[in-house]
Formats: C-alpha cells, sequence, structure tokens
C-alpha cells in the first residue's frame, strides 16, 4: 500500500519531509509537485511514479486542491484504474499523518482512504478563548 503527495510547488514535498520526521524510514509515501517546468512534465513524472507504485499495491493519491492541475492529473489515472488507486483532495498533515502510519501496517485501502478523510477533517479546527480570559497562558491547553 502506497501513498503519493500531488500538489502545486513544494507543498507536497514538504509534507513528505515532516511524515518522515514521524515516520522515519517509511519508503510507502511519495511525492510528485507541479513545478514550472509544466504540465507536460507532471503528467509524465506524475504517470511513471504511479505506474511504478502500482508495482507494489493499491495507491491513495493525496492532492492539494480538488480541480486543480495536479488532482485533474491524478484523478485521469484513477479513471484508468479505480480497482486500484483512490483519490483525495484538501491534502492536510493530519490526513497524511494518518494514513501514512496506517498504511505502514495495512493493505485495506478503502480503510486506510476513510482515516485519510477523517482525519483530515478533524484536524481543522481554530483556535478559541478560554471562558475566562483572565487565565495564565500555562492554563489554555
Amino acid at each position: 500500500m502506497n501513498i503519493l503527495l500531488t500538489s502545486h510547488g513544494g507543498l507536497c514535498t514538504g509534507m513528505l519531509d515532516a511524515f518522515q520526521m514521524f515516520a522515519s524510514g517509511a519508503t510507502h509515501v511519495s511525492a510528485v509537485s507541479l513545478t514550472d517546468t509544466g504540465i507536460d512534465d507532471f503528467r509524465d513524472r506524475l504517470t511513471a511514479r504511479v505506474n511504478e507504485l502500482l508495482t507494489h499495491g493499491d495507491l491513495l493519491i493525496l492532492a492539494d486542491l480538488a480541480g486543480g492541475t495536479p488532482f485533474n492529473e491524478s484523478y485521469a489515472l484513477f479513471l484508468n484504474n479505480p480497482e486500484h488507486i483512490r483519490l483525495v483532495a484538501g491534502a492536510n498533515f493530519p490526513m497524511l499523518l494518518e494514513a501514512g502510519v496506517l498504511a505502514m501496517s495495512s493493505d485495506d485501502l478503502e480503510a486506510v482512504t476513510q482515516a485519510a478523510l477523517t482525519a483530515g477533517s478533524a484536524g481543522v479546527t481554530a483556535a478559541e478563548m478560554p471562558a475566562d480570559s483572565s487565565d495564565d497562558e500555562d492554563d489554555l491547553f
């Protein structure tokens, strides 16, 4: 079970770098970013990487933005192989962390996809002031 991050610019490589801090030695997560080399180059690199990863099992692709080029190009690959590829947009670090850790011990594509969706949603939160804002900062958490 592999995970591939796709994004505009260096977002996916930054997330991969952060993930590797938590799961050192993890080789099942990789990234392909859309850079200024253009869409054709991105498509070629993405297709080659997806084909390589599929030789090792199923694949979850986490894209940065629904409707953006990394998502759209990944979607075309998903449509060609829906039995072995899942695609989730709105990638964030909680999503990657949960799915990446689960994928280390599970080959269940549906379970890893669901874990990504759940953690991605739960990881979005806003800080709020405590009920009594006169408390010390140390008591906020």
